[in-house]
């Protein structure tokens, strides 16, 4: 069985050939199509799963509650399925290529931001349990603003098609390793200030060519 990684490195070979059977070029044109459909019935694709891609994010291996939580809701915001891969603790997101590419970016910049946060706003001498609890609040808050900017997004009715043919096509292509965590006790006064933070970070920034939704830094 072909690991997520491996599939992907294929799927972006055939998506050049197909690009590249439009050249100009008859012969190049065809022999590009060639390979492209090829490898196509080779790896048991089809055309229509071409257009997924999946984007890496960075994480531990060792489960974190807020990260996955934040995780989980960027990646719907974007109509994406999203999974942690159990050897490396990297969040996984797939779905249509500009989709996953926006969920990828997002969700590194908010976890960024979230621990510089932390780092600013808790004292230096305080516990983990703390800092930990006030990321997740932080967190929590800005999934809170999440869902509700993904409502109001004119696509949101095709959202859960979109998560639901990504998430065929990942359980089609890999298997998929689910494990259980106990739930831990959090501190209440970390969570309402990191929600409170969370609560300042501005969801009207726009990023490039690309009108989607994009959080802003905390000044």
């Amino acid at each position: 069985m072909n690991t997520a990684k491996e599939l992907e490195n294929i799927k972006t070979k055939i998506r050049k050939l197909l690009a590249l059977s439009k050249s100009d070029n008859e012969n190049e044109a065809a022999a590009a199509l060639e390979k492209a459909n090829k490898l196509i019935e080779q790896f048991g694709l089809d055309k229509e799963t071409l257009h997924f891609a999946s984007v890496r994010a960075k994480a531990t291996k060792t489960y974190v509650k807020w990260r996955t939580l934040l995780s989980t809701n960027v990646a719907w915001l974007y109509g994406c399925h999203q999974y942690r891969e159990y050897e490396t603790g990297m969040f996984v997101f797939t779905g249509e290529d500009l989709d996953a590419f926006m969920v990828g970016e997002m969700f590194t910049y908010l976890h960024n931001t979230i621990n510089r946060c932390a780092k600013k706003a808790v004292r230096k001498n305080a516990k983990f349990k703390f800092r930990r609890d006030f990321k997740f609040g932080m967190a929590n808050r800005i999934c809170d603003r999440i869902a509700e900017l993904g409502e109001s997004c004119s696509w949101s009715p095709h959202r859960k098609k979109k998560i639901e043919e990504a998430e065929n096509f990942i359980e089609r292509s890999i298997e998929i390793t689910i494990t259980k965590h106990k739930e831990v006790k959090l501190n209440r006064t970390a969570i309402i200030k990191g929600a409170t933070y969370g609560n300042a970070v501005s969801l009207a920034r726009q990023t490039g060519f690309t009108p989607v939704p994009q959080l802003t830094q905390l000044s």
